[in-house]
């Protein structure tokens, strides 16, 4: 999970620095990917879950809305016949039907002519009464009308609640007509197959002054005729309730799962430490949970503080081990910072000098933040850079066996070129064999960069899930040639159910050789 190699940092000398790789061009974006899902997996969920629910109230308004139809079928069997003549004697045979003449019996059974004669049988009222209306018409009413839009509407109306198919291949044509009751569905239907077998019957008789003539030849030509009526349907059209409400909720859980995984893939806030390590090139030594105030350590199986310390104990020794690596120089001089306010480094700061005082060592933590001090406060780094006071005036040894602190005191301009008297003095004073400076944010580069005249490695944790990856490297490159003591970062503040499997089994192990015991 963590890369354990000291990677090359560039130093801005007017020469082009080399620009860290994208990190969904290094080949690690889709595992990147994979752990920011798994990080974030609880809000994914969550959005699953409000998704889901908006989705079954979707179905829940749809299903009482919904207008209750029926829907009859009714079939007809399609032939052309035809006239030969053999000799003396005339055959009437039936001749291959084309797709053409499908389609045109298909067109004539929508047309106005014959759904005309069922809006004559039926008449206006009745139509009206067994035709769903559209949900305009429900909310707003129909508006009254001549009697000649009323057929208009009525032809419209059931026209669009008249379906007609061929059956295959067949020379079966499907009727199919919507109503609001089973019955009302089966006698439109059946009205309308009677219509179009009438009209094509009428339209296909030959015009003749005798009688005789148009009953004999009356069968040539397209013809049609009833082979199936229509019967009262068992069941309304369209999906059950119950399966309405579970489609609804199943696409609004995906709806949500999808919003969740886009929403992620282009989020470039930092939340994983190979994220950090691309963008950075300096290691990252892991993550640093985020403890509820006001609660108490508890045992390991019960007690978020306990698991907190654990990990967290992990990533600053990982972080000292760092430091001693790069130099033997005494005593270290660690600055600490992050790219905004607020994001925890001052007690980070602080419980990385008590767990290396715990350790042995002599630790000396100074406070040079630059606060303004309260009323009352006794002096501390500026006075002591200033000249005003002794390194002895203004210490207060022994906070923590083995830890000093120096607080930052009453600021007066700028200490640019004064970081020297602070080497002075603890060199004049005691040997300690480590300082660690509590720096200004980064958005405050060039305090930290007046700081860099005597630190030998600088920290930069960064909180989860708030930084952008631009806004990083912004502030590292105001860093100018101080970033290349940069010696790595902390992501702080990850919610512990974010914790990666790796991390947790580390603590798992660290606290199994502890004993147990939490510390």
């Amino acid at each position: 999970m963590l890369d354990t190699t000291n990677r090359k940092r560039y130093v801005l000398t007017g020469v082009e620095p080399r620009v860290a790789p994208e990190p969904w061009r290094d080949g690690i974006g889709f595992r990147m990917f994979m752990v920011k899902v798994h990080q974030l997996k609880r809000r994914i969920i969550r959005l699953m879950c409000i998704c889901a629910a908006l989705g079954c109230l979707a179905g829940v308004t749809y299903n009482f809305l919904r207008i209750p139809t029926y829907t009859a079928s009714s079939e007809l069997l399609t032939a052309n016949t035809t006239l030969q003549m053999s000799g003396q004697d005339a055959v009437v045979t039936q001749v291959m039907v084309e797709n053409t003449l499908i389609q045109s019996e298909i067109e004539m059974l929508k047309s106005s002519s014959v759904l005309g004669r069922v809006v004559d049988r039926m008449g206006l009222e009745g139509i009206d009464r067994m035709l769903p209306r559209s949900m305009v018409d429900q909310l707003f009413g129909v508006a009254e009308s001549s009697s000649a839009t009323a057929r208009q509407r009525a032809l419209a109306s059931l026209r669009a609640n008249t379906t007609v198919n061929r059956v295959g291949s067949s020379l079966i044509i499907e009727v199919r007509v919507k109503a609001l009751t089973p019955q009302d569905a089966a006698r439109l239907t059946n009205e309308l197959a009677e219509a179009f077998v009438q009209e094509q019957s009428e339209t296909s008789a030959v015009v003749s002054t005798s009688a005789a003539l148009r009953e004999r030849i009356k069968v040539l030509g397209p013809t049609a005729r009833i082979i199936s009526e229509a019967v009262p349907p068992n069941s309304r059209d369209g999906l059950p309730r119950t399966a309405v409400l579970l489609l609804a909720t199943l696409l609004g859980a995906a709806v949500g799962a999808g919003s969740g995984l886009t929403i992620t893939s282009f989020d470039r806030r930092v939340r994983t430490a190979q994220q950090l390590d691309t963008v950075t090139s300096v290691e990252c030594f892991g993550y640093v949970p985020k403890v509820k105030l006001g609660k108490g350590s508890r045992a390991w199986r019960g007690g978020p503080c306990d698991l907190s310390s654990i990990v967290a104990r992990s990533v600053l020794r990982r972080a000292r081990s760092a430091v001693l690596e790069r130099s033997e120089r005494m005593p270290h001089v660690v600055g600490i910072t992050s790219c905004h306010g607020a994001e925890g480094k001052t007690t980070l700061a602080a419980n990385w000098a008590r767990f290396i005082a715990r350790e042995g060592a002599s630790v000396l933590f100074v406070d040079a933040t630059h606060h303004a001090a309260s009323a009352g406060e006794a002096g501390g780094l500026h006075e002591l850079l200033r000249g005003e006071a002794a390194l002895e005036d203004v210490i207060e040894p022994e906070v923590v066996p083995n830890l000093d602190l120096l607080r930052s005191g009453k600021a007066h301009g700028n200490p640019d070129l004064l970081w020297t008297n602070l080497v002075q003095a603890i060199a004049g004073r005691k040997l300690y064999q480590w300082v660690i400076l509590d720096l200004p944010p980064l958005s405050s580069s060039a305090d930290v960069r007046s700081a860099g005249q005597i630190i030998d490695d600088m920290l930069v944790v960064v909180e989860w899930g708030r930084t952008s990856e631009s806004r990083i490297e912004q502030a590292l490159r105001s860093l100018g040639p101080v970033r290349e003591r940069v010696s790595g970062t902390i992501i702080n503040k990850i919610p512990q159910s974010s914790l990666d499997p790796e991390t947790l089994l580390e603590a798992r192990a660290a606290f199994c050789a502890s004993g147990g015991l939490s510390t």
